[in-house]
């Protein structure tokens, strides 16, 4: 179990760090946003390349910072009942969903979307806009992203297993987690 806690533990560092990174294009998004708008109201001009810029930036947050989001327990959760459960029974439902819903979704669509990324990188797949930015390395970031939650899902099987076995204290949830 030390084994498993250990690459738990290494899971949830790469995606913490991957999420605090990735959090910064938040004020890179914004900043664009804004110059984009005063380029335009100011100037009178635009640009496909910031706009698309500012779609990718939010794409790559949304993306990046679902695995973060995961590891900190900061997905929505139907609370009215959930909250009212045992921690141990919790722990089982946090398992069990995990194994039978998260990483099979997660999976299939990091596998599906794998190939839509193929099609886009062997077609060069680019934007149609004028002075639009190439769409295909976005692509690449889907497959990659639902990898990184797959493995958060499984570091957090494994911390809930370590729960049951004991190698671990019980997970004191708190409402909207």
């Amino acid at each position: 179990m030390k084994f498993l806690l250990r690459l738990a533990a290494t899971i949830d560092a790469l995606n913490t760090a991957i999420g605090r990174w990735l959090s910064w294009l938040v004020l890179f998004c914004t900043l664009i946003s804004a110059l984009a708008a005063t380029l335009r109201y100011a100037l009178d001009w635009g640009s496909n390349a910031l706009l698309e810029a500012q779609w990718f930036m939010f794409g790559l947050i949304f993306l990046f910072c679902a695995a973060w989001t995961l590891r900190i327990g900061g997905h929505i959760r139907i609370d009215i009942l959930y909250s009212r459960l045992p921690s141990a029974t919790r722990v089982w439902i946090e398992i069990l969903g995990g194994l039978f819903f998260l990483l099979p979704v997660c999976l299939l669509i990091a596998v599906d979307s794998w190939n839509f990324f193929l099609i886009a990188f062997q077609t060069r797949e680019a934007s149609p806009n004028p002075g639009g930015l190439i769409w295909w390395p976005l692509k690449f970031a889907i497959p990659v992203a639902f990898i990184l939650i797959s493995l958060q899902g499984i570091s957090e099987i494994i911390k809930n297993i370590a729960v049951l076995t004991g190698d671990r204290p019980l997970p004191e949830w708190q409402g909207g987690h």
